[in-house]
């Protein structure tokens, strides 16, 4: 079993410093914070709460308020655990669950704070939420606006105008207005939705591949939804990336695996970011907004139009 020793051996830094990365304390810049947390995932290691901090007050919890299952949520959460946190999750993507959630406020002194993500607060949510005098933090979903349009540059450089576009059930917008601007064609039929899955890419290459006139590139806001379109589009016989390139807006192990050019790491460091403010929220400390930047990382799939 992975120990706090270990951890600290392996980051380069003495235990104490671990434990307070790890617990969110002061005296530990943002940086080495970060640093430690990374490890601390990589090893599996979460520290343990003892009944000092329990008795001071903290419960070593986070309340977790989303809209969708995405990859900023899984960065929030591994960084929670790293820290020794229980992550108590709510999705609220019906507006049914969404008033429930509000009107019962099921949160009462259970957390220590709240994270909403891809939540857009009304007035009266809001009032809610300062009322229970627990300190929250909004993260605003822009990065897959950022990566797409990271994207969409990517595969114009590369000669493509007809650009596809296959978004993860839950998506709730087209982002059509993003091809548009830069030049690219934009023709409803090649903007569709699919379950996040490979299963699901492969079913929507039907959908893509069934016209007239065909795409010559896809952008896929999920990445095993990228995957299933690279396998599917492999099995039919079509050249990945000289008959149709493929870049995912999502960066996962998997898309690494097969070799899918993707825009990386903003959406989970956005999430490992977000945990940090809403631990200095908690000590009581001030928060600057952060820049997030998308990362493309070039590899197989996406090449010149032919």
């Amino acid at each position: 079993m992975t120990s706090m020793s270990d951890v600290a051996k392996a980051a380069g830094v003495s235990a104490a410093t671990v434990s307070r990365a790890l617990r969110g304390e002061p005296g530990v810049s943002e940086a080495t914070r970060q640093h430690v947390s990374e490890v601390a995932r990589r090893m599996r290691y979460a520290i343990a709460r003892d009944a000092s901090s329990l008795a001071g007050g903290r419960r070593y919890a986070i309340a977790v308020v989303t809209t969708e299952v995405s990859p900023v949520l899984a960065g929030a959460e591994g960084a929670l655990r790293a820290a020794g946190y229980d992550v108590l999750l709510y999705v609220i993507g019906s507006d049914d669950a969404r008033t429930k959630f509000f009107d019962e406020m099921p949160l009462g002194r259970r957390v220590d704070g709240v994270l909403l993500l891809s939540v857009t607060l009304a007035d009266a949510e809001r009032d809610a939420l300062t009322s229970l005098e627990i300190p929250h933090l909004t993260v605003d979903d822009t990065d897959l606006r950022h990566a797409l349009q990271t994207a969409v540059e990517h595969l114009k450089l590369l000669g493509h105008k007809d650009v596809a576009l296959v978004l993860a059930d839950g998506v709730d917008e087209s982002y059509d207005e993003i091809l548009a601007d830069a030049g690219l064609t934009v023709r409803p039929e090649w903007t569709v939705w699919c379950s996040p899955t490979v299963d699901g890419g492969e079913q929507v290459v039907d959908v893509l591949l069934d016209g007239e006139r065909l795409p010559t590139a896809v952008i896929s806001s999920n990445g095993a939804a990228a995957v299933g379109i690279f396998l599917r589009v492999q099995r039919d016989g079509r050249a990945v990336p000289d008959e149709l390139s493929i870049v995912s807006l999502d960066g996962q192990d998997l898309t690494r695996v097969v070799g899918l050019t993707a825009v990386e790491g903003a959406a989970k460091e956005q999430g490992e970011r977000a945990v940090a403010d809403l631990f200095s929220l908690i000590r009581g400390e001030d928060v600057e907004p952060a820049e997030h930047s998308p990362r493309l990382v070039v590899r197989n799939s996406s090449g010149p139009v032919s």
